[in-house]
């Protein structure tokens, strides 16, 4: 996993800071400056990757278990959506937020799940192009509670769909590349904690839809 994560931001700031330290003489000051930039992206992107590996251990081993409670989703759905306003804004996406109602409550961790759907949605808006549109979504169904990402970025090719949670697929490996971390397992991974998993659908022009479900309780 290390090898397949870590292996393309290393080599891209290897290799600028090489370029810089044999080219020094020959770079101006602008374009010293420029290298170094790109390499402190490269060391972030890295650091960000270990911090993953890391925490995807403590899940896989259990090491880091739910403390599950009753909380409102409804409410989480929303502060979550607020977090990321100014980055959709920024990229002029359009962040479209539905909550059924205001009183859906579900069993669970409740900083777990904002990590899944914090994760999902960073994912959307990576993928998503400017003047696209990011939907998230809490509804209540059969006794359960579905939280929907969906995003009208380029899609996943259905050959590619099968490997996308499995790490060292041809997915997984371009999503590295692009600096798409291990987010994605993540989730995947807390979500198994709480019996659930996600669920994913995709078309290539039209975008992905991501999604999960958790039992809803009722209030007292």
């Amino acid at each position: 996993n290390i090898s397949h994560e870590l292996r393309t931001p290393l080599t891209s700031m290897q290799g600028y800071l090489e370029a810089l330290l044999r080219m020094e003489d020959a770079f101006d000051r602008d374009e010293r400056r420029r290298y170094l930039e790109v390499a402190v992206r490269q060391s972030v992107k890295v650091s960000r990757l270990a911090q993953q590996l890391f925490e995807l251990a403590k899940l896989e081993c259990e090491e880091t278990l739910p403390q599950t409670e009753r909380f409102s989703i409804s409410e989480l759905v929303q502060d979550i959506a607020q977090k990321f306003a100014l980055s959709a804004s920024e990229k002029r996406i359009r962040l479209d937020t539905r909550v059924e109602n205001e009183a859906l409550f579900v069993e669970g961790d409740i900083g777990m799940i904002e990590r899944v759907v914090t994760n999902l949605i960073e994912n959307a808006i990576r993928h998503t192009p400017e003047h696209g549109e990011v939907r998230l979504e809490a509804r209540s169904h059969a006794g359960e509670v579905e939280i929907m990402i969906a995003d009208t970025g380029h899609g996943i090719p259905e050959e590619q769909m099968p490997g996308l949670l499995e790490r060292g697929s041809t997915i997984r490996r371009m999503a590295a590349r692009r600096g798409g971390g291990l987010g994605l397992l993540i989730a995947n991974r807390i979500l198994d904690l709480h019996g659930s998993a996600i669920r994913a659908a995709s078309r290539v022009g039209e975008g992905t839809r991501i999604s999960f479900v958790l039992p809803r309780v009722r209030t007292v």
